[in-house]
């Protein structure tokens, strides 16, 4: 057996700490920043119709989820700071081909999917290294991945944007690039914290599959994390629709993004730590995070002014912050560590099906004659009670049975 790894000093594991989250702020930036960027470009100066928009678009948002699945399949093969490396220096080599495009369509739909791999890498990489954490710090490691994530939602766009309307996509793309090679150098110098970045464990992926069909561990957090994003997709999908009718036409829904996304920043890491001194588990602050989700459907389905709506926008935001650390805590911990890539895979397509299927479903609802998205939160509010109901009664008759 190989030997275990000597324990770091403290401010050298800090120090990785800060390298891994910020490049991974980096990175985010870049993303989103394209995602904000690429119809801008499209329909201004490529003058696209509509379909060719729009088709490039969802490759763009499809391969940053579904890659995912690819990129575990790698991360069994790769340390994660190896892992983070690669992504970082396909970010840039990519950017940079789109850079020397100047954002051809053509050049877009070739490297999307390289963009989405990357990404994919990146995102898998950070997961593998939280998990690998101590127990007590699992939560907190990926709440802070969560912060990074909506820092780079904030600033990508606004920066993304500013560049690309007065210097044009080559100068974003390389901008882009920089920012990705920026964050490259640091991680060049250090290992990542916690002793994850340990020789990963040749084991086959189809053996790996076949262990996980017979393993009942990642089920239950599977099928959370398919539950969560279906809830959470289709309020995000229709809320649009539903602010439209609350703020009116000159009405600014940017601004109810904006709050979600400052919250989460600022936060975040006091209801990490608040959770963390209570002692709360993870199933704990799932269920709690599910009943924020059905307090925040509740009031908007019942108030239909600006409230309400905001009402429903700070609870949806509580329960984003519970429940979706915890959900990736419990995947961490259904299994031993060789087995963490295929989890966190599988978790990603559990999220894509059920984005894919809360997007569908919701904007079906809220758009079907004689309901609207008022009915469709009325209808969630009742469900998500009811599951919530029925989680907190089976917590409280096993232990009485036991």
């Amino acid at each position: 057996m190989t030997p275990e790894a000597p324990p770091r000093p403290r401010a050298e594991d800090r120090g990785a700490q800060a390298a891994v989250l910020a490049q991974w702020t980096l990175a985010c930036c870049a993303v989103w920043a394209l995602l904000t960027v690429l119809p801008l470009h499209l329909t201004q100066t490529r003058r696209l119709g509509a379909g060719t928009v729009a088709v490039l678009v969802t490759e763009g948002v499809v391969c940053l989820r579904l890659m995912r699945v690819l990129a575990g399949q790698a991360l069994g093969r790769l340390r994660p700071g190896t892992a983070i490396r690669i992504a970082l220096a396909l970010g840039a080599a990519a950017f940079g081909v789109l850079a020397v495009a100047d954002g051809h369509p053509v050049a877009l739909a070739a490297v999307l999917p390289v963009i989405g791999l990357a990404f994919g890498m990146n995102a898998m990489a950070l997961k593998l290294i939280a998990a690998a954490a101590p127990a007590s710090g699992r939560t907190k490691g990926f709440a802070a991945q969560a912060v990074a994530v909506n820092i780079g939602m904030a600033l990508g766009p606004l920066a993304g944007v500013a560049v690309q309307q007065r210097f044009g996509m080559a100068a974003f793309c390389l901008a882009a690039a920089g920012a990705n090679l920026v964050a490259l150098g640091p991680v060049l110098a250090v290992r990542p914290p916690g002793g994850a970045d340990r020789a990963p464990v040749g084991v086959p992926l189809r053996a790996q599959l076949k262990l996980l069909v017979r393993d009942p561990g990642p089920r239950l957090p599977l099928a959370l994390t398919a539950l969560g994003f279906v809830l959470y997709t289709q309020l995000f999908a229709t809320l649009p629709l539903y602010a439209h009718g609350v703020l009116g036409g000159d009405g600014s829904l940017g601004t109810v993004f904006l709050v979600n996304g400052l919250l989460i920043i600022v936060l975040q890491m006091p209801l990490v730590l608040v959770t963390g001194r209570l002692g709360l588990s993870p199933i704990t602050l799932c269920v709690l995070g599910f009943a924020c989700f059905a307090a925040a459907f509740a009031c908007l389905g019942a108030g239909h002014g600006t409230v309400g709506l905001f009402a429903g926008v700070v609870l949806v935001t509580f329960g984003e912050m519970l429940l979706m650390p915890s959900l990736d805590v419990l995947v961490g911990g259904a299994g031993p560590s060789e087995r963490h890539a295929v989890y966190f895979s599988l978790a990603a397509l559990a999220t894509g099906l059920g984005e894919a299927f809360g997007s569908f479903a919701g904007v079906r609802i809220a758009n079907a004659p004689g309901l609207g998205p008022a009915s469709l939160y009325v209808g969630l509010a009742a469900l998500t009670a009811v599951g919530v109901a029925a989680a907190v009664a089976l917590r409280i008759v096993r232990p009485a049975r036991s």
